[in-house]
């Protein structure tokens, strides 16, 4: 009895798709969605620097970011969701109420740390409900978040009255300003929990079990749940996550501002959607990376800051966003749909070829 070795240029016919063993390093870095990200971050710096020759400013850039680590962090746990095949809508009502918390809470004279501890675990237990309601009920969670977008935000608004609350402590106002190394270009506090965070989510979605199961319901729910695998507890375990970090991402937010408001994180649920589809995880579940999500924050913060420094106004702005996650969505799609037709004319032709030979 003898066995049979088939080579590499045997099992990799033009025709077939490449698999993992197959690829070479190139297309593996072609298809990575590290790629698309960092090149979108590239282009934008090379026109915000064509636009403005002040616009390579390591001070001013670092500070433009400083003010958008909300979104940022928000959008780690974004893509934990994302690949699970998930989405979460509720995202801005959750800071929004975990801010009110903190400032209601630090209002009735509780120690201003503690009233942080407590917008945290506020934010943990609205992701957490909206874990449950999506997870054990079997509902969508487009429809779900969708509803409890409306019912924390006016819940926000009953505790917070309409009116911003401030006076906090100076201690606690301007967290953004506080460098990390004390010179300049100072690294800004916030964007290092930023960075410490998206460390945590990386090895958290690439080197854990978690991680893998992610993938795995996210590729095939069904399959993933006849295996043996708890979906509904690592579903709801992401939308913990995700309040948590929405808690956190409202005690940064009412630093920066110095008072908590009802209306200081509308519009946050599209930029973080935004930056988990450019970041190449897709809208449908089952692939992404931490490490592109980082890389397309930093792209839409430049993008951002390239149309500043252009005097766009607000709408425009938010119009290019608009456009940009219209467009991360349909460019994949039809890349794979056009690849798939070069796939199945590659496969015909030999037969059609052997046909009029005969």
């Amino acid at each position: 009895m003898t066995s049979e070795t088939i080579s590499p240029s045997v099992t990799a016919d033009a025709g077939e798709p490449l698999t993992a063993s197959t690829e070479t390093w190139r297309q593996r870095l072609l298809h990575a969605p590290e790629s698309t990200a960092a090149a979108l971050l590239v282009a934008a710096l090379l026109v915000g620097v064509l636009m403005s020759a002040d616009f390579w400013d390591p001070a001013a850039l670092l500070t433009n970011t400083s003010s958008y680590v909300e979104m940022g962090l928000v959008a780690l746990p974004m893509t934990l969701i994302v690949i699970n095949g998930d989405i979460d809508l509720s995202v801005a009502s959750m800071v929004t109420l975990s801010a009110a918390t903190l400032a209601k809470t630090y209002q009735a004279g509780v120690p201003t740390w503690l009233a942080c501890v407590l917008a945290v675990l506020a934010g943990a237990l609205l992701g957490a409900v909206n874990g449950v309601i999506i997870t054990y009920f079997g509902l969508p969670s487009l429809v779900v978040t969708l509803g409890t977008l409306a019912l924390y935000q006016g819940m926000a608004e009953v505790v917070l009255t309409d009116k911003s609350i401030g006076d906090f402590p100076e201690a606690f106002v301007g967290f953004d300003q506080y460098g990390v190394f004390g010179t300049m270009p100072d690294l800004p506090m916030p964007v290092l929990v930023l960075l410490v965070a998206a460390a945590a989510f990386w090895f958290l979605l690439h080197r854990t079990v978690y991680g893998r199961l992610c993938y795995l319901i996210g590729s095939n729910a069904e399959a993933a749940r006849y295996s043996g695998i708890r979906t509904a507890m690592v579903r709801t375990v992401a939308f913990t996550l995700s309040g948590t970090v929405c808690g956190l991402a409202a005690i940064l937010l009412t630093s920066r501002l110095g008072s908590a408001q009802s209306n200081f994180a509308t519009g946050m649920e599209l930029l973080v959607i935004t930056v988990v589809v450019l970041g190449g995880t897709d809208i449908f579940g089952g692939r992404g990376s931490m490490l592109a999500t980082l890389l397309a924050f930093f792209a839409i913060v430049v993008v951002r800051q390239a149309m500043t420094v252009a005097s766009v106004n607000g709408e425009m702005q938010n119009a290019v966003i608009g456009l940009l996650l219209i467009g991360s969505i349909l460019v994949p799609t039809m890349t794979a749909s056009l690849a798939a037709r070069l796939r199945h004319h590659t496969r015909r032709r030999p037969s059609s070829v052997g046909r009029r030979r005969s």
